[in-house]
């Protein structure tokens, strides 16, 4: 996680915390199956909080969120356009959504992350006929 980062020993700011035993517990377990320090970790978590690292499970997820809303828009807008579906159409769409879904997902996160507010994916009669944006 923090390996992609680079690491720093010139720290010069202290952070302490007081939490309960079974946080605590919980958070020693955490870094020993890292093998680091508890402080170790704990200062690496806050780290790639503060600079918005994404974890690879959250990242996938979000992708996945993204590539299904784009299926669902996809298929609605295929159908109030062309009356029906074909099963060509259908993987067309589908393949189109999973191919994209991680630059998306890449997009709304840089878009939390700046606070710009609302991403703006735009739906387009190409995008429906399979093109991408």
């Amino acid at each position: 996680m923090l390996s992609v980062m680079e690491k720093t020993t010139n720290r010069t700011k202290r952070i302490g915390v007081r939490v309960h035993e079974d946080v605590f517990n919980r958070l020693r377990q955490f870094s020993m199956n890292e093998e680091k320090t508890i402080g170790e970790w704990c200062s690496e978590r806050l780290t790639e909080l503060a600079w918005g690292f994404v974890t690879p499970f959250a990242k996938a997820l979000l992708a996945e969120i993204a590539a299904s809303q784009d299926i669902t828009v996809q298929l609605l807008f295929a159908i109030a356009t062309q009356g029906r579906l074909t099963r060509e159409k259908v993987t067309e769409i589908t393949a189109a959504a999973h191919e994209a879904k991680f630059e998306e997902a890449e997009e709304l996160l840089k878009c939390a992350y700046n606070r710009t507010g609302r991403v703006h994916l735009p739906i387009s009669y190409s995008a429906a006929k399979g093109e991408r944006r």
